[in-house]
């Protein structure tokens, strides 16, 4: 059982406090790597909390049932009485990117492309994203035309991972990429998560 002090200076009172509470939840009861907090279209009364773990390799993965068990006895130590919530599994949304440049004549053409592989590996990290945040385009673009010897952009695509491909297994989560870009940004279905799982994988680049 999880034990909590239950005093008056520690209840959740918005929701910056329930999201630093679900991230003091102690180790020994699990751990969430990512919390997203939504209102419950059903429910009014209720308010929607999303998480999400890691697995050993450090990818996003779903939460076993007794971590968010273990989270919801916990965050009841500190809520209004008023308050409940509903515990989810937000969407791991898989993609990788598909690229095409033109490139000085006299550059390395596949030095170059892999320089802006190691870039967007970086940029893509899964610790720079979270629930709910929307995949920036430019942010891509702009990595990929910062490099030395770029010239231009002639192809950018970001395309969705998933099940298994060449014995590689990704989420079977997906909705229609194309449809879903406004402004320059990719907008994920609520309570979703991007994830470029195996960069070395799904950076694919070709330099002409």
């Amino acid at each position: 059982q999880i034990v909590s002090a239950r005093t008056s200076q520690n209840r959740m009172v918005t929701r910056e406090d329930v999201l630093a509470r679900i991230y003091t939840l102690p180790s020994t009861f699990g751990r969430v790597f990512r919390a997203s907090i939504a209102e419950n279209p059903i429910n009014p009364q209720a308010t929607t909390l999303y998480v999400l773990t890691r697995d050993s390799s450090g990818n996003l993965d779903t939460a076993p049932d007794t971590l968010k068990k273990n989270l919801s006895k916990y965050l009841n130590e500190f809520r209004l009485i008023s308050d409940a919530y509903d515990i989810l599994d937000a969407q791991i949304i898989n993609f990788g990117v598909k690229y095409e440049v033109v490139v000085a004549q006299n550059a390395n053409k596949q030095q170059v492309a892999l320089s802006i592989n190691n870039k967007l590996a970086e940029l893509l990290q899964t610790k720079f994203f979270q629930i709910d945040q929307p995949l920036i385009i430019d942010d891509i673009t702009s990595t990929i035309l910062a490099q030395d010897f770029v010239i231009a952009l002639s192809d950018l695509r970001v395309f969705p991972r998933t099940g298994v491909v060449e014995d590689r297994e990704y989420s079977n989560s997906t909705f229609p990429f194309d449809r879903s870009t406004k402004r320059g940004m990719i907008f994920g279905p609520p309570g979703a998560m991007f994830e470029c799982k195996f960069p070395e994988f799904d950076i694919i680049g070709s330099a002409t």
